[in-house]
């Protein structure tokens, strides 16, 4: 696997009067077939996967949320000349969705895929938690309802997924070779939040422990926030999953 540092992007946040030297940083990872970019957009810093393999492409939680920064991602997509196949929503919270809009209006054939337990999050301020953020995100309707173990296929790579509820009841992961796109299940040295209904935290603990934990050490850990890590790491180190 090999991780290449490509460029560094300064944008001005129109929702502040200051230049506040945003970093729109790329970081290259390479599995087998597959590229994977990975941007951070938005007022919560949230990580945006492109995976593209062969000519083709899946756009990973779409963060982008400022104007700029839309103008420079979409720029950065058509610059890569392939198709666009996907667009995946790890999970319908509204910093994760935020793009999905602008990315299907421009790339009209990708199907926009979430788990189906979180696709009215998709329609809903109220449910996406942007309305408490005093925001109205909405997205269009998924054209695929995605359930446990099932299969993407990108060009000459696969991406499945694996359901992990918790931090929603519709999270999911998506694994790959030697990685995988943890959403806000886990994080390097930290999970995510779980209070959205009865036992959520036990429950995504549960998720974790069963499903990611049990990928080879190696496995790089691709998430929603903060820098990427590996199963062997968080085994290590992470004290929310420690036995």
């Amino acid at each position: 696997m090999e991780i290449q540092n490509e460029f560094s992007i300064f944008f001005f946040n129109p929702y502040n009067l200051l230049m506040l030297n945003e970093r729109y940083f790329v970081k290259k990872f390479i599995f087998g077939n597959a590229a994977v970019f990975m941007f951070t957009f938005g007022p919560l810093e949230t990580n945006c996967y492109f995976f593209k393999s062969e000519g083709n492409a899946a756009i990973i939680d779409p963060s982008i949320f400022y104007k700029n920064e839309t103008e420079y991602f979409v720029e950065f997509i058509k610059s890569q000349k392939t198709n666009v196949n996907y667009i995946i929503n790890t999970h319908g919270h509204f910093d994760h969705i935020a793009g999905n809009n602008t990315l299907k209006n421009t790339f009209p054939n990708a199907k926009i895929a979430i788990h189906i337990l979180d696709a009215p999050m998709l329609t809903s301020p109220r449910k996406n938690k942007s309305a408490e953020f005093n925001l109205l995100v909405s997205s269009k309707n998924a054209d695929i309802l995605l359930s446990d173990r099932d299969q993407i296929e990108i060009g000459e790579s696969t991406l499945e997924v694996l359901h992990t509820p918790g931090h929603t009841k519709g999270s999911i992961c998506m694994k790959g070779k030697g990685s995988i796109f943890s959403g806000d299940t886990i994080f390097a040295g930290n999970v995510g939040t779980a209070k959205g209904f009865r036992n959520a935290f036990h429950t995504m603990l549960n998720s974790i422990r069963e499903k990611i934990l049990t990928l080879p050490n190696d496995t790089i850990i691709l998430p929603g926030h903060m820098g990427e890590s590996t199963i062997g790491e968080e085994k290590q180190y992470n004290p929310f999953i420690q036995k």
